[in-house]
């Protein structure tokens, strides 16, 4: 067995170790079939370009001896689609993710030990790179299957200039077949019919956004805080996988009940906000994204036990938060939420809030004329 054998052997055999059941190896050459689907989906959403930016399909702007892409696949069970009462479901996509993350980094050292340059998770198409080197196909909702594990799975890359022999990639590009289960219950029709996805119309690419979030978007989010796994809930190619979800552990639960979670956020309590970082990392938990995420699920949930909080909100100086914190108010009406919202009138400058506060208004003045007849 040659050197660059034994490292390939090697590098799987850690891999196993560190929760990589499954590893590929691609070569460096640009991504082709990404930058086509890239070029259809340009005619089909204005805004791909904004998700795509931060990806290059050439590996050598990275690296320009690059030779080589390992694509290390970690699975995970999902969580189910009901969450208990007061917390808004979050995916067990991005509390996997950041210990997935530091095992990769602990995997490309067994090739950086041996001389060779690496960088962990570049900004290349990991789906597109997970293709090339044999580990999956995709599925109509655009995501990479691998094998028993389906879509459940989170995708790692180390970029090298280690001469490593590579796999091949499936002859199928994808499995699914005449099955559309996936499109037809995408809540936000993000899903075309060739299977490309949306991102201006996909829920996940809202949540934690620090722009405006449209009111039909906030709707159909109804109390999901982080990711939408609708598209894989209902894949027939994922349901022996499916079929074991399980709930997070208590622990990791309590963090995210949304009534503490905002409250944790007006008053700045860092211990709270750490306590979601530890789980889903830092950059899904910055403070102003995730309260303006939790404001939503709260005014999906409706309970009055939020206007107090809504109130304080209404006066955030970002102006989505105000803007959220009005149509939560709106929805869950009363007549403190009635008295909120004309204060907030008076003194807001920004147009966009205004709009939402008058159209809040409305909804809560319709709700009040029903409880009274």
């Amino acid at each position: 067995m040659e050197n660059l054998d034994i490292l390939k052997a090697e590098l799987i055999e850690r891999g196993k170790h560190l929760g990589f059941p499954v590893i590929g190896i691609t070569d460096a050459r640009p991504f082709d079939l990404w930058c086509q689907a890239v070029e259809v989906r340009r005619t089909m959403d204005s805004k791909v370009e904004r998700v795509l930016s931060r990806l290059t399909p050439y590996p050598e702007d990275l690296m320009p001896d690059a030779r080589a892409i390992v694509v290390a696949v970690h699975p995970y069970l999902p969580y189910p689609e009901e969450f208990p009462e007061g917390v808004p479901r979050y995916s067990a996509h991005y509390v996997e993710y950041p210990g997935a993350r530091k095992a990769v980094e602990e995997l490309a050292r067994v090739i950086g030990q041996r001389g060779y340059k690496v960088m962990v998770e570049p900004p290349l198409p990991a789906k597109a790179a997970a293709y090339r080197a044999g580990v999956g196909t995709f599925g109509k909702n655009g995501l990479i299957y691998v094998g028993e594990y389906g879509s459940w799975v989170t995708l790692h890359l180390i970029l090298t200039d280690a001469p490593l022999s590579c796999d091949s990639q499936s002859q199928d590009l994808c499995l699914c077949g005449e099955c559309n289960r996936c499109i037809q219950a995408c809540p936000a029709h993000a899903i075309a019919d060739d299977g490309a996805v949306l991102p201006g119309r996909c829920l996940r690419a809202y949540m934690l956004s620090s722009e405006f979030v449209p009111v039909d978007i906030r709707e159909k989010l109804g109390t999901r805080l982080l990711g939408c796994d609708i598209c894989q809930m209902v894949c027939h190619r994922n349901s022996r996988i499916t079929r074991q979800a399980r709930l997070p552990e208590d622990d990791h639960l309590r963090p995210f009940d949304v009534y503490a979670l905002i409250k944790a956020l007006v008053e700045n309590d860092r211990k709270s906000i750490e306590a979601v970082a530890s789980l889903i990392g830092s950059n899904y938990a910055r403070p102003q994204r995730l309260l303006s995420s939790a404001i939503i699920v709260a005014g999906n949930f409706g309970q009055p036990k939020f206007v107090p909080l809504l109130i304080k909100t209404l006066k955030h100086p970002h102006p989505p938060i105000r803007a959220y914190s009005a149509w939560a108010l709106g929805k869950i009406g009363g007549r403190e939420s009635m008295n909120a919202l004309a204060d907030a009138l008076k003194d807001e400058t920004d147009e966009r809030v205004i709009q939402e506060i008058k159209r809040a208004q409305e909804i809560a003045g319709l709700s009040e004329c029903r409880s009274d007849a």
